[in-house]
């Protein structure tokens, strides 16, 4: 394949995968071919559209070697396993570069023309889960030549046949091969013989689709907004039913999109838990919805669910919402973009008619069909230390915090990271190397109602929360002669008040879960050894040393597991050792300010710059299991300064 049309494949690709109205959790299909006909580069299977590279996602076929397969009489006489998987083989044999598992779209492609794209855009897949022909007639122009209808037919090899004997169908009544597909229940193809061209037919009937339903649809109604404890109820309640059933917890999430939290208000609820609009739908969220009429009755529905061979990832509480759960990070995203453009279609076809979700049999193909089970695996699952844990870190935009929050995230945990500085925040957690697994969160740890919501946004988002890290501090350093009454005052309010406030609302949280947790206090060897001119810190140190042991008392019957990480001086990245503080202690040892820092480093008795990765791995080892018998402790990552404990 020709550089030139690689680079239009990708232009396309990435042009209709970022579109989340067009694309929802890697779905979607973009093939060219090249100009004398006879090779063709189509996107691999499982592999999103906007990850493709001119160096991978898509593999070269051989156009011919694809199109003998529909010369191949034996494939109607075998099971649909068996099928199949002569279908895939066949593709493989005809693949002649590029990498991964061609798709099982390849013939489909390779009888249309140039360029292709096929996406689940929400507005044609309003029409082909509604009206269907009916919407098409109407929004087709005069003299135009119509779009292909394709009622829902099971994907692969007999879409492919369908697709075929359609357009050869079509041909012959229209002179020319379709260029735009409507697929019942499915998607929407479109074909033309330039990229750019192919890009705004596709734009064009997706902008049709959805002039057709906008004058008729009606105001979203949303559930109204949940108080706290309904909240913190239903979200442990679905913790709850996932414990019961696979004897860990999920992730999950209370949605804040208008038109999928709006089908607890309506009889659409009834449509989704009868079944699945799509082959994704089935792949990402389940054959069907969990429905319950009340918060009470939802662990036992999800646990009852769960042991389905295609389990639901979405449930529907009467009046109150929509929430999406799953085993992972990862796939909680991909149910909830499934989900959304669920809430999305039917939003749109209630406006002509309703929508209407797929047959028991067409449903029991995908559940059974070796190809989705492949795309779904290839989301794969955390297996770090930390992997399915939801972790909450203070001060997490900078210094220690931050070192920490990273250091959780790396261990596999999905982290809030938490902070009076939202731009530091969301900065830090958008640089993150997983940022599917990172949120940033507002939080000023001195007040109660900050602490309080930024739990609370923590549990919408991510179900609940397992691990707490208390990095939010400050270090006022004078003499006591000269320490400012308001700088006092500030040190208790951020460095203790913060801390009890913080810890308060995460045993609240972790007492209703009933899964333990496990909480770290970050102090520091000044809690244990006093250093000079540091009067606040000192006493605010020591304190939460103090707190931590009382606490590791008081919810160790909870499993609540409460430790401290005592750091020595951490340079890197540190508000703290600010060009202020380093004068100031350059003036308390009595040496240069550029000599400050070897100064500390020769105080260890490693005589090593202590790292916040390094301060990050003691509070990860406390987190996890390899520490499930301690609490009460303090771990002192200090390169061996202070020797007296």
């Amino acid at each position: 394949m020709d550089k030139q049309s690689l680079a239009q494949l990708i232009e396309i690709s990435c042009a209709v995968g970022v579109r989340p109205e067009y694309v929802q959790a890697g779905g979607g299909n973009t093939s060219i071919k090249s100009a004398d006909g006879k090779s063709m580069a189509i996107k691999s299977s499982g592999v999103p559209l906007s990850a493709m590279s001119a160096s991978t996602g898509w593999v070269e076929v051989n156009v011919p070697a694809v199109l003998s397969i529909f010369d191949r009489t034996d494939l109607a006489t075998l099971e649909t396993d068996a099928r199949e998987a002569q279908v895939l083989q066949h593709f493989y044999a005809a693949v002649t570069g590029g990498s991964g598992r061609p798709s099982v779209e390849t013939a489909l492609h390779a009888i249309l023309g140039k360029v292709v794209i096929h996406t689940h855009s929400v507005a044609a897949n309003a029409v082909n889960c509604g009206p269907g022909v009916k919407a098409l007639e109407e929004i087709t122009r005069p003299g135009e030549a119509p779009p292909l209808w394709i009622p829902y037919t099971d994907p692969g090899w007999k879409l492919a046949l369908t697709i075929k004997s359609a357009s050869e169908d079509y041909r012959r009544t229209h002179g020319s091969m379709p260029t735009v597909i409507f697929m019942g229940n499915h998607g929407l193809l479109v074909a033309a013989e330039e990229a750019s061209a192919c890009l705004s037919l596709h734009e064009e009937w997706a902008n049709r689709c959805e002039g057709y339903f906008r004058p008729g649809m009606a105001p979203v109604r949303t559930p109204p907004e949940l108080d706290s404890a309904t909240l913190r109820k239903a979200m442990v309640a679905v913790r709850r039913g996932w414990r019961e059933a696979k004897g860990t917890v999920p992730f999950a999430r209370m949605t804040r999109n208008g038109d999928l939290a709006t089908i607890a208000c309506d009889e659409r609820a009834n449509l989704l838990a009868a079944g699945s609009l799509t082959p994704d739908h089935i792949v990402y969220t389940g054959a069907h919805a969990v429905l319950a009429e009340s918060i009470d009755e939802l662990p036992g529905k999800i646990k009852t669910a769960l042991a389905e061979k295609a389990p639901p990832r979405l449930a529907v509480v009467r009046e109150v919402g929509s929430i999406l759960f799953a085993d992972d990070a990862k796939k909680l995203e991909a149910a909830e973009a499934l989900a959304v453009a669920a809430g999305e279609i039917t939003h749109r076809a209630a406006a002509r008619g309703g929508a209407h979700n797929l047959s028991p049999a067409s449903a029991d193909f995908i559940i059974n069909w070796e190809a989705e089970h492949y795309r779904s695996a290839l989301l794969g699952k955390s297996t770090e230390a930390l992997a399915g844990k939801v972790a909450l870190v203070t001060g997490a935009a900078s210094g220690l915090g931050l070192g920490i929050a990273q250091g959780l995230v790396e261990a596999g945990a999905a982290v809030a990271f938490c902070d009076v500085d939202d731009a530091g925040a969301k900065d830090a957690a958008t640089k993150s190397a997983a940022v599917i697994r990172t949120f940033p969160v507002h939080m000023d740890v001195t007040n109660e109602d900050s602490v309080a919501a930024a739990f609370n946004q923590v549990v919408r988002h991510w179900g609940g929360v397992d691990i707490v890290v208390c990095a939010a501090g400050i270090a006022p350093a004078y003499e006591l002669v000269d320490t400012p009454l308001h700088l006092w005052k500030l040190a208790l309010d951020i460095n203790l008040t913060g801390y009890f406030l913080v810890a308060r609302e995460a045993a609240r949280i972790m007492r209703a879960q009933g899964d333990g947790g496990a909480m770290i206090l970050l102090s520091s060897k000044s809690g244990l050894e006093a250093s000079r001119n540091n009067s606040a810190y000192n006493a605010t140190k020591a304190g939460e040393l103090h707190l931590m042991r009382g606490w590791a008392l008081e919810l160790g019957g909870d499993g609540i597991r409460v430790n401290a990480v005592a750091p020595g001086n951490v340079f890197e990245g540190s508000k703290i050792w600010n060009p202020e503080y380093i004068k100031s202690a350059a003036k308390k040892k009595g040496i240069k300010p550029e000599e400050v820092i070897p100064y500390y480093i020769n105080l260890t008795a490693l005589k090593r710059d202590i790292k916040r990765s390094d301060v990050a791995a003691a509070v990860v080892f406390l987190c996890s299991d390899a520490a499930r018998c301690i609490t009460g402790h303090t771990l002192v990552v200090d390169g061996g300064q202070v020797m007296v404990r």
